[in-house]
């Protein structure tokens, strides 16, 4: 793996500051709106359902389901190991969330299927500045 130093790393906005900062404490939250009660991501201002500005941010399962993968077999860095799975996952919440992430397991996976289920854990860049938090997706058993 290369250093950190040299890895980009996501940039948070006013917008998307609580989505890193509760990634960085391995907690899986998502902006609801107050008014429908409808879940989003990516994080902002603005319900793309209501148009209402009052929103707050929840727990949410972290159970999701395939809906996509793209398997990566050139090493984009020097120091990164190739291949890898990224994953496009639909969120248990609400048929519309679909969240990136990488894979937890390896590249030629079985269980890489549209529908199979996963579920949420974190993948912390260490040396990152700022410090950061990404998503990765595991296999699980319903």
């Amino acid at each position: 793996m290369t250093s950190a130093a040299q890895r980009p790393v996501p940039q948070a906005d006013r917008d998307s500051l609580q989505w890193w900062e509760a990634l960085a404490r391995h907690e899986f939250v998502l902006q609801r709106c107050a008014s429908c009660q409808a879940w989003r991501w990516p994080a902002r201002a603005l319900c793309n359902r209501c148009h209402s500005f009052e929103w707050g941010w929840e727990a949410a399962s972290g159970r999701g389901s395939i809906a996509s993968w793209i398997v990566t077999h050139h090493a984009f860095l020097p120091g990164f190991e190739a291949p890898y799975a990224v994953l496009t996952v639909r969120l248990a919440e609400q048929e519309d969330l679909l969240l990136p992430g990488s894979f937890a397991g390896p590249a030629d996976d079985s269980r890489l299927q549209i529908g199979a289920p996963v579920r949420v854990g974190f993948d912390d860049l260490p040396g990152s500045d700022p410090a950061r938090t990404l998503l990765r997706w595991a296999p699980t058993e319903e």
